[in-house]
């Protein structure tokens, strides 16, 4: 019986790792969206820019401005690909215990609120 509870202990850790992992990917899908609309707009703005024929100063804020955002969605896209794989890594580990045990232990909100995220491996 020591053994279950110990195994069932290392799963809600597990858990609860795969689900900051998944929250992790979530917000870092918000933040690729936003990164993508300040794209689109920025290739609007060159567009409209080319078409006005706008002067040199404006063209070289429009290339900075395309610069950062280019740099900022490569960011984001980097960070997602750290945690989708953080995240496949949590889902494997849950699964392991459940063909372990048999089950997901589910936590209790206490349980939850207890285990912090020094248990889950670095992203």
């Amino acid at each position: 019986m020591g053994e279950n509870a110990d195994l069932e202990k290392r799963a809600i850790e597990a858990l609860h790792c795969y689900r900051e992992a998944l929250a992790r990917v979530e917000g870092l899908e918000q933040e690729e969206a936003a990164a993508r609309r300040a794209l689109a707009e920025w290739q609007g703005r060159v567009e409209i820019a080319l078409f006005n024929g706008r002067a040199s100063p404006g063209r070289s804020h429009l290339i900075q401005t395309g610069q950062t955002t280019i740099a900022r969605l490569h960011e984001v896209r980097f960070a997602m690909s750290e945690a989708t794989a953080a995240l496949d890594s949590a889902y494997r580990a849950l699964a392991a215990f459940d063909d372990e045990l048999g089950y997901i232990p589910i936590p209790g909100t206490t349980e939850l609120d207890a285990n912090d995220a020094a248990h889950c491996p670095e992203e």
